[in-house]
């Protein structure tokens, strides 16, 4: 099987999925990659498992409106360069990645061979309200002229020839949003690299996500300022910069919560503060699936989370974590709870039932199973 692989993703989880389904999929299949030059390369390249990288150079402008235009009347024919160079390149199947720009990306519609495309959600913003500080007035003064958006991303969507997800949450969404029947195909954790090590426990709670507020850091902030001073913990956020950090500073200084936030943690780094955290916090709301959660697991790492989204897919029984409501009271009370409990977490329990469970390779396995049929 010749597989084209095309992407518009910046750094994050879906490029982190991306690099383990590519790695795994190139000892088999020959993989070449198609991106625009606003992809995010530099974060987990994935030049060490394809055979070629093709590029097609787009420039979006920086300033408002006109890069909203771009997205409308430049970004599809630099698509339908992609889709022509995909098109003629005796390939069997495009797997497909979202488009930071637009969600499902243009090139759907061009595709004249069997595409899967890789849809881990609905673009939210016009489908669910996402809570907003920092650029609230901005954003309504421009929604207007991203509106259109929404039929962009509809359009490409049901030109697919599959759709597959990554949890049931996100296809009961998927099938409401776009009136189709997406295929699930759970991700997974790189289980030789997330594990328990020896190092010391902090008095620390970590969570992993951009600086958006759908991500719930907020949420966990207002939490953490409930808990009695004696034994608060410190609050770690890792993830890329976002336009709400100024707030979130802000805010965990009005509350009396001691919050660090790290941006660009190299994964080794990153295992080394799940093994030191005594829980791992999520806040997320409606997250689809949770990746940092499995990766927080695999290292032994107990797991408080709300239980919304994909997330309820993954915690399974308490041995792994809690779930709770969207209550800062109740949300407070476990943490007290976990952090006054005499029982000490089994790590390599925790590593194990995820190995058995949630590795790359059975994730991967699946995937390739649906591409087969896809191509037969």
């Amino acid at each position: 099987m010749k597989i084209a692989v095309v992407h518009n993703l910046p750094a994050g989880g879906q490029k982190r999925a991306l690099y383990e389904q590519v790695k795994r999929l190139s000892k088999r299949y020959k993989i070449d990659l198609f991106t625009l030059s606003t992809a995010d390369e530099k974060y987990l390249p994935l030049r060490p498992f394809i055979d070629k990288h093709v590029v097609v150079e787009y420039f979006p402008p920086p300033k408002f409106p006109k890069s909203v235009l771009s997205i409308y009347k430049e970004l599809p024919v630099k698509y339908m360069e992609l889709a022509d160079l995909v098109n003629t390149g005796g390939y069997d199947l495009a797997f497909v990645q979202p488009c930071y720009l637009t969600q499902a990306p243009y090139i759907l519609q061009y595709l004249k061979i069997p595409s899967l495309y890789s849809c881990p959600e609905p673009k939210r913003e016009f489908y669910e309200k996402i809570p907003r500080v920092s650029n609230k007035l901005t954003y309504a003064l421009t929604y207007p002229f991203r509106k259109p958006l929404k039929r962009i991303d509809f359009e490409n969507t049901i030109r697919a020839s599959k759709v597959v997800t990554l949890s049931k949450y996100s296809q009961d969404r998927l099938r409401k949003v776009y009136h189709i029947e997406p295929l699930l195909n759970y991700l997974g954790v790189d289980i030789t690299l997330f594990k328990p090590i020896n190092v010391s426990i902090d008095n620390l709670v970590i969570t992993v996500g951009s600086l958006s507020l759908h991500k719930g850091h907020d949420f966990l902030i207002r939490s953490l300022g409930k808990i009695d001073h004696a034994i608060r913990p410190t609050l770690l956020i890792v993830g890329p910069v976002g336009v709400e950090i100024k707030y979130l500073l802000k805010l965990s200084k009005d509350y009396g919560v001691n919050c660090e936030i790290v941006n660009n943690l190299p994964d080794n780094e990153l295992v080394v503060w799940l093994n030191k955290a005594k829980i791992f916090l999520g806040g997320a709301i409606n997250e689809p699936f949770g990746l940092a959660i499995l990766e927080a697991l695999s290292c032994g790492t107990y797991v408080l989370a709300v239980g919304e989204g994909g997330v309820t897919e993954i915690i399974e029984n308490k041995d792994l974590g809690l779930l709770t409501i969207r209550d800062e009271n109740e949300f407070a009370r476990k943490i007290t709870q976990i952090l006054m409990s005499k029982n000490q977490t089994d790590k390599n329990y925790m590593h194990e039932y995820i190995k058995k469970r949630w590795s790359w390779d059975i994730s991967v396995r699946n995937l390739e199973k649906i591409m087969k049929e896809m191509v037969i």
